[in-house]
């Protein structure tokens, strides 16, 4: 949580940013990508910045460098330390780049040079903007990396960006942008992608320059319930205006904007409760709103708000927003309630794996990764299986064996009850998947509809009935036939992601794969996917697995859960039963981490260090990082036994509550 000192009132503003608007002109039309932004950050203060996809977010980082798109013209002022940045010179903006603000990417391996070493690249950064000699950059660079947890520095210093894990390139980024020494962070959805235990400790990584170096830091993001832990305030934003503004603790748990309960709503909690979506989707505006933009979707709108634009007043000091009809009522009152799940027939067994090992062996000789060891587990029809676990546990591996797009080493995997290894092409369409990446899962030269349609032409299904069923999946996506014809870069996320779970439903399959399905995608519209992935779930006549480090998307709907760690199940069970009464420390330290809106959680088992697979070569997998391992664990390899309703791999189970409370 935000320390004492950060929270107090700030005596100097760093970024004083007043009515910032910026049009951008494109031939034929232009768009108003944000209008009358107005909000400040203070040295030692963490603000975030929220709100859906196309709300004007980045817009806002890209002004604060000064890296607007080509066609942008700009009004209001940017103020960074005295001087407003849109009216720079080239030599201010390349010293003010780096010294005065960086930027972490969203995408980090994107944003990182893929010929050089992460080393040299922020070596480079060290001589350019601190003026070090070359061994003392070196140095310095180690000492960054340890200081953002990544262990070996002077290993890892030679790697290049794709021989780095998703979680460890984010940290790079992080040194990217400390070792310029700047006075403001802006960190651009720093842990889309991220599972729960990564993205705790990258956000303390924040924090902990804010309080430590005396940083601002602007945190841009949708993960509304990571952020809620670490910002001192939270600007919220939709179709380019504030709609809201105040303390965290205020606007996250008391939010008085229609649009920022919708946003809140749309979050789902690890502990339960149904996840309630806003219909409809953010405006494209191509003038600055002269009503209110969120009137449309909001259910108390009034004629006021269709022809007049709230403005922005304040609540009590510190906490203002723009609206003529607040909402008081405590939202825990609306968000109440149990997800419900459609009473379903459990059906015969239609994916079945016993004992799979898979090893990705090495091009240089001997040796190899072992991506999945002994893993076993079953699947009936009408019935939805949640994988979880952190980056690196091998649950996109599990994913590829189950399509059989790896084989296993040792093993057998059936779908349907027939071997994946002895499928045809047809057979093969039994089995379908919903990819985490849903514009790059469509090829970008087919329209939707030759998309949709493609399990069908596999299938040898005539042209006539391809048309016949693809409309009717369309149709049971709410999406307007007027789409067929559209190619993946005319879609939105939320409408391409659709488009895939229509490809997969098409063929009507016995087993549906999803694969992290909505972790790019932003809260509202992931709440929309996400019904739609627990209508299609709830089907009698397939199976589902939900793949996910998201354990809150998992409770909302999965009937089993099973816990993957460094390519072992060290936990199954029902879903209700490992997510209240977890057994194995990895699932008690998984379920810790995951944030809540609402509460500050602290994990009841604190992993002592990183995922390593080294670690892992002899006796329990979690050995290296289980704070209650004994010699026994060093030496003997754990194997799933029986504790009530479900299965862990730890001999130390009935001690645990002791072991915790003594902790």
């Amino acid at each position: 949580m935000p320390s004492e000192t950060s929270t107090r009132e700030q005596a100097v503003t760093m970024l004083d940013i007043q009515d910032l608007s910026v049009v951008i002109h494109r031939p034929g039309r232009q768009v108003a990508a944000l209008s009358n932004v107005s909000f400040s950050v203070a040295p030692g203060e963490v603000v975030g910045l929220v709100g859906e996809s196309g709300g004007g977010k980045s817009m806002v980082a890209r002004a604060i460098v000064g890296m607007l798109p080509s066609g942008s013209h700009a009004t209001g002022r940017v103020g960074f330390d005295g001087a407003d940045v849109l009216r720079m010179d080239a030599a201010d903006l390349a010293a003010h780049r780096g010294r005065g603000a960086a930027i972490c990417f969203q995408n980090p391996r994107g944003a990182l040079s893929p010929t050089r070493t992460v080393g040299r690249q922020l070596i480079d950064r060290l001589v350019t903007h601190q003026e070090m000699t070359g061994e003392r950059a070196r140095e310095t660079a180690k000492e960054l990396f340890e200081s953002v947890g990544i262990r070996n520095p002077a290993r890892r210093l030679e790697a290049y960006p794709h021989e780095l894990s998703g979680g460890m390139a984010q940290r790079v980024m992080i040194s990217l942008a400390t070792g310029c020494a700047p006075g403001l962070l802006i960190a651009d959805e720093p842990t889309t992608g991220l599972d729960v235990t990564l993205t705790r400790e990258i956000l303390r990584q924040f924090r902990h320059a804010a309080d430590t170096d005396g940083r601002g830091v602007l945190l841009i993001s949708h993960d509304l319930a990571s952020i809620a832990e670490v910002c001192d305030r939270v600007v919220v934003l939709y179709a380019g205006t504030v709609v809201e503004t105040g303390p965290a603790a205020k606007v996250l748990r008391e939010p008085a904007h229609p649009y920022t309960r919708a946003l809140l709503r749309s979050v789902p909690d690890v502990g339960g409760g149904r996840v309630v979506a806003t219909a409809g989707g953010m405006p494209l505006m191509t003038a600055a709103p002269h009503d209110c933009p969120f009137a449309p979707r909001c259910a108390h709108a009034g004629d006021d708000c269709r022809s007049t634009r709230p403005e922005t007043t304040a609540l009590e000091p510190g906490w203002s927003l723009a609206c003529f009809h607040p909402q008081q009522a405590p939202l825990a009152e609306a968000t109440s309630g149990e997800p419900t799940k459609a009473d379903t027939r459990i059906g015969d067994v239609v994916l079945k794996i016993e004992d799979a090992h898979v090893v990705y062996r090495s091009r240089f000789g001997s040796g190899g990764h072992h991506a999945l060891r002994g893993v076993s587990l079953e699947l009936k029809t009408g019935e939805t299986l949640g994988v979880v676990g952190e980056s690196g546990c091998g649950k996109s591996t599990l994913a590829k064996l189950i399509m059989g797009l790896v084989e296993p080493s040792e093993g057998s995997v059936e779908v349907a009850g027939k071997s994946v290894k002895k499928q045809s092409r047809a057979e093969r369409t039994r089995a379908q998947m919903v990819f985490q990446d849903p514009i790059g899962s469509l090829s970008p030269r087919r329209t939707v509809g030759d998309s949709i349609a493609e399990p069908l032409r596999a299938a040898k299904v005539s042209t006539a009935e391809r048309a016949k069923k693809t409309e009717a999946a369309l149709a049971r996506m709410e999406l307007d036939g007027s789409i067929l014809t559209r190619l993946p870069h005319e879609l939105s996320g939320g409408q391409a992601q659709r488009i895939g779970i229509a490809r997969a439903l098409v063929g009507q399959p016995d087993l549906i794969v999803f694969d992290e399905p909505t972790s790019a995608l932003d809260v509202t519209v992931q709440a929309q996917i996400l019904d739609v992935i627990a209508d299609v779930a709830a089907d009698a006549g397939h199976g589902s697995v939900f793949i996910s480090h998201d354990l809150a998307t998992v409770r909302g709907f999965a009937d089993r859960v099973v816990v993957l760690y460094l390519g072992r199940v060290v936990e199954e069970g029902p879903v209700d039963e490992v997510f209240d009464r977890p057994k194995h420390p990895y699932t008690r330290a998984l379920l810790g981490s995951a944030p809540r809106l609402g509460e500050t959680r602290t994990a009841a088992v604190q992993l002592v260090k990183d995922l390593d697979e080294a670690d892992a070569a002899t006796g329990c997998a979690l050995a290296a990082r289980c704070p209650f391992v004994t010699d026994t664990c060093r030496s003997q390899e754990q194997t799933l036994q029986s504790y009530g309703e479900s299965r862990a791999a730890c001999w130390r189970v009935p001690e645990l509550p002791a072991l915790i409370e003594k902790s």
